[in-house]
């Protein structure tokens, strides 16, 4: 087996930056600390904020005594959990054997997969070159167990190995303090010297197994690369939830642009790597006192684009007013569509009909779901009061080539001059109705080229019936 370990070290930081360019257009340079309220220690810092003599572990009095306009960001561990769980849905295309490690670690299975992109090059390329798109830091290494990967991804080795001697001369340099083991056993072992990895891979199996408990020899032969213990793999979710911590209080919905687009581009990623399109999504704002504010917007046709989606939603909230400044982003979509690709014709989607479905989509999310209404044919086969207007949805399209697009009730006397297209076609009205007429109904063109439902009555008079699209 061969495994690579992705150690995350910096995913809070990491997010926030991107937030700060996506709103800025570029990086601030302040010194930014990660603050773990739980330890009072100090988990991430940037270079700005090393440069102050920041460290990791220093307390916050520390870290304000030294750089008194520090920019504090809280630590999350859960949040740091959906970030990771984002970049496995970025690499799951790409790898299937994915096992996720705590908040920040990441293990993927590579000797399965050499086969299929023609070698180790090739394969970690493709995958790297995810990464880099997703800009997020990690320390990487491979071994032939996670936890071996482990030891040397956490150690910053940062190098790809294929051999096992190339590994095992790796991790016997790594020092204790790098491996799972327990901070007592870890204290146990440094005092009969042993503080390397080297020093531990050493020991006979049966000194292991009189000096350590089960869990801890389970874990020291996982190492060795004696046993492969089970692990959970990754499964991506059957829906997309987002959600963007943002790095300071916002006041206006003009300000939260950046942040949706970050948003969209990831829900964009999400759907063509599953060749899916969607209609509907949900986005959320989340407050600190206030209840979230949840905005469903709905298109008219599915679709995939990011500046698709980002017009509609900024036609949604141009008006909303927050109650209070918002702290959080969530992006929402649940239901699916596949892309249709069985039909292979280039002009299945003709120009007129998508620009008609945008329309409406920008329609309704300017001026709600509401807001529009389609022609559509009513049950009855006589033309008066065929054509019934209803609320536009986007699984009904109208067929204008039976019915007349509008009718018009009553029927209006026929007084301009148009020629006969088609006709005629003789219709009475049901028995059961009162009003009993017997009409010759034709198709007929202007000189403007309007087509018209037209037809004569009893009496040899002309009317207009309605008109086609």
């Amino acid at each position: 087996m061969l495994w690579a370990y992705l150690y995350y070290y910096q995913l809070t930081l990491d997010q926030h930056q991107q937030a700060i360019t996506q709103q800025l257009g570029s990086s601030a340079d302040k010194p930014v600390i990660v603050y773990c309220e739980k330890n009072n220690g100090i988990k991430q810092l940037n270079d700005d904020a090393r440069k102050a003599g920041i460290e990791v572990g220093h307390g916050l009095a520390q870290a304000a005594a030294l750089c008194p306009n520090v920019n504090i960001i809280p630590f999350n561990e859960s949040t740091e959990s959906d970030l990771l769980i984002q970049l496995a849905h970025r690499l799951y295309p790409l790898a299937s054997d994915i096992v996720l490690d705590s908040h920040n670690g990441m293990a993927i299975r590579l000797d399965n997969l050499t086969h299929y992109y023609g070698g180790h090059a090739a394969l970690w390329k493709t995958l790297t070159r995810e990464l880099m798109h997703a800009n997020t830091s990690y320390q990487f290494a491979t071994a032939w167990s996670v936890e071996a990967a482990k030891v040397l991804a956490t150690h910053g080795v940062n190098t790809y190995f294929e051999h096992h001697d190339d590994i095992k001369r790796a991790l016997e340099s790594c020092h204790l303090s790098k491996t799972a083991l327990a901070p007592k056993v870890i204290e146990a072992l440094a005092r009969v010297g042993i503080t390397k990895v080297h020093d531990l891979l050493a020991m006979p199996v049966h000194e292991l197994g009189r000096r350590f408990d089960n869990n801890t020899i389970t874990y020291l032969t996982a190492l060795r690369g004696e046993i492969f213990p089970k692990a959970s793999l990754f499964r991506p979710q059957t829906h997309f939830d987002n959600f963007i911590q943002l790095p300071f209080d916002i006041e206006n919905t003009q300000h939260l642009h950046p942040f949706i687009t970050q948003q969209l581009e990831r829900l964009s990623h999400y759907l063509r790597a599953r060749n899916l399109y969607t209609s509907a999504l949900t986005f959320s704002i989340h407050f600190r006192e206030a209840p979230v504010m949840d905005i469903a917007i709905q298109a008219a046709m599915p679709q995939a684009s990011a500046q698709s989606w980002l017009t509609l939603l900024t036609l949604k909230i141009e008006n909303a007013v927050l109650p209070e400044p918002a702290v959080g982003l969530t992006l929402s979509c649940k239901s699916f569509e596949d892309i249709d690709s069985d039909n292979g014709d280039f002009f299945n989607h003709r120009f007129n009909e998508v620009a008609q479905k945008q329309l409406i989509g920008r329609l309704n999310a300017k001026l709600g779901d509401n807001s529009t209404y389609q022609p559509a044919a009513a049950d009855s086969h006589q033309f008066d009061g065929m054509t019934v207007t209803q609320r536009n949805t986007a699984n009904q399209p109208y067929q204008s080539d039976i019915v007349p697009t509008f009718t018009f009730t009553p029927p209006k006397p026929l007084t301009q001059a148009t020629q006969v297209c088609f006709g005629p076609v003789r219709l009475n009205s049901e028995w059961w109705h009162n009003t009993d007429h017997k009409r010759d109904y034709f198709i007929a063109q202007t000189s403007q080229g309007v087509r018209m439902l037209i037809f004569k009555d009893e009496n040899a008079e002309w009317w207009a019936q309605g008109v086609f699209c």
